[in-house]
């Protein structure tokens, strides 16, 4: 729909495409993509230029518009997405969540008439979901543009929808009113409900595995992590939630040895983290990155997988057998001999839990594990993280669904502001962040502004 194909990216194209009435293989791109703007699923694989201010203006200045309009443009789409504060930041230097503010605001400021957003909200937390989705819906009714908009976690956008298409092995199988189609939907997923609960009593006298005493972290000047304290035992599923910028991706970078905490100490199975290379602590933890592409190594698929096995010396035939085992059990055997760049988001992003599975670390750090996953393949992950966790595994999760973290974690972590708020059970949770006015951070059932439809 965007002009990609036939223009940029190359295959067989039967059938037409009318953008405004005019079939996209006579048009040229440029002029398709005044009117049709595509929000990629990566955020990071459009963004070109090395600022906020640059990237957002960088579509209208292509446009040839003038200087006043440049920075009228910029300057609404800044606000539209709450990212005026961001202006002159470097893009290296920005969140997931902020780079994929900042991926819509480039889209918003060449003004199309018709919008496509894919998982435009996978790295958002439900607060900035919200903000985004409501300044969509606003420029949508002022100014009458076709908004698409491709969604895994779409709870907060169906009460926005007056369609919904479920597509299915490359064709479109239910097409309607949201609410008919929604119920088919779930129906033909078979949707298992679960209540949030307390789950925490199994796990109170396993042994500690990784303990967290007084940390700060500063980046330059600017510290993120203020006097972090922290622990978590075998077997545990800590659910860590929280606004973007909040601290939480890089609080799971010092626990893997990414970062080194300017004061505090963190102990790894009773060793301080300090003193270990980050090879010896990536033994003992396995990090799945929250960009599925700053993972990736290999030529191959099956490479990919038996990458930390061959680095940690584990026997090569045993490694064969628990990397296929695991390509198996997430979807994935069938593409064990292709480039892992060739796979899909969603595919890369099992390929990333797979890929920490063989060589078997205690503790596993995943930030946002389900990126790209329709409602079967977070099924599959889920069952199998229920299973590492009965296994014994100390599972951290860091993830922007509210409701599965609240439905499968035995204790729920919220950061705020670089410091840990709450840390309950999600029983307790739910009143704790009720208390303070987080609602989007509760799950549906228990009081979100926004149930599901």
């Amino acid at each position: 729909m965007s002009g990609h194909i036939p223009h940029v990216i190359q295959g067989n194209l039967s059938g037409e495409i009318f953008i405004q009435g005019i079939s996209s293989k006579t048009r040229d791109l440029s002029c398709l993509a005044a009117q049709t703007a595509l929000c990629q699923q990566d955020p990071e694989s459009q963004l070109c230029t090395l600022s906020v201010g640059e990237e957002v203006a960088f579509g209208p200045e292509n446009l040839v518009l003038p200087a006043h309009e440049v920075i009228c443009r910029l300057q609404a789409a800044l606000v539209a997405v709450k990212a005026t504060h961001l202006k002159d930041r470097a893009i290296s230097e920005l969140s997931g969540g902020e780079k994929q503010r900042v991926a819509i605001a480039s889209m918003l400021a060449m003004r199309p008439d018709i919008l496509i957003l894919d998982e435009p909200t996978s790295s958002l937390d439900p607060d900035s979901a919200d903000e985004v989705f409501s300044a969509i819906e606003s420029l949508r009714r002022r100014r009458e543009i076709t908004v698409i908009v491709v969604e895994h976690r779409y709870d907060r956008l169906l009460r926005l929808a007056d369609r919904m298409i479920v597509m299915k092995n490359g064709a479109i199988e239910m097409d309607g009113r949201r609410g008919e189609i929604h119920s088919r939907y779930r129906a033909a997923m078979a949707i298992r409900d679960r209540t949030p609960g307390t789950k925490l009593s199994a796990t109170l006298k396993r042994d500690v595995t990784v303990d967290v005493r007084e940390i700060r972290f500063s980046y330059n000047d600017t510290e993120v992590l203020h006097n972090v304290s922290f622990s978590a035992r075998k077997g545990e599923r800590i659910g860590i939630i929280g606004p973007n910028g909040s601290g939480k991706t890089t609080f799971l970078n010092c626990l893997a040895g990414l970062c080194r905490p300017s004061a505090g100490v963190i102990r790894i199975n009773g060793t301080d983290a300090g003193t270990l290379r980050v090879s010896e602590i990536a033994r003992h933890v396995g990090y799945v990155f929250q960009n599925p592409n700053h993972q990736i190594f290999e030529d191959t698929v099956f490479d990919e997988v038996v990458f930390a096995c061959n680095n940690f010396g584990v026997n090569r035939e045993a490694s064969r057998r628990l990397a296929m085992r695991a390509l198996d059990g997430y979807g994935l055997s069938r593409y064990a001999a292709c480039n892992p760049l060739t796979l899909s988001h969603g595919e890369k992003r099992r390929l990333n839990v797979c890929s920490n599975l063989p060589h078997d670390p205690g503790i596993l750090i995943l930030d946002e594990p389900f990126i790209g996953q329709d409602m079967r393949n977070t099924e599959m992950i889920t069952e199998d993280l229920e299973r590492l966790a009965s296994a014994g595994k100390t599972l951290f999760i860091v993830s922007h669904d509210i409701d599965w973290v609240f439905r499968h974690c035995d204790r729920i972590v919220y950061f705020n502001k670089g410091a840990i708020e709450i840390d309950e059970d999600p029983l307790r949770a739910i009143h704790r962040i009720r208390d303070i006015g987080a609602l989007n951070f509760l799950p549906a059932t228990y009081g979100q502004k926004h149930p599901v439809c």
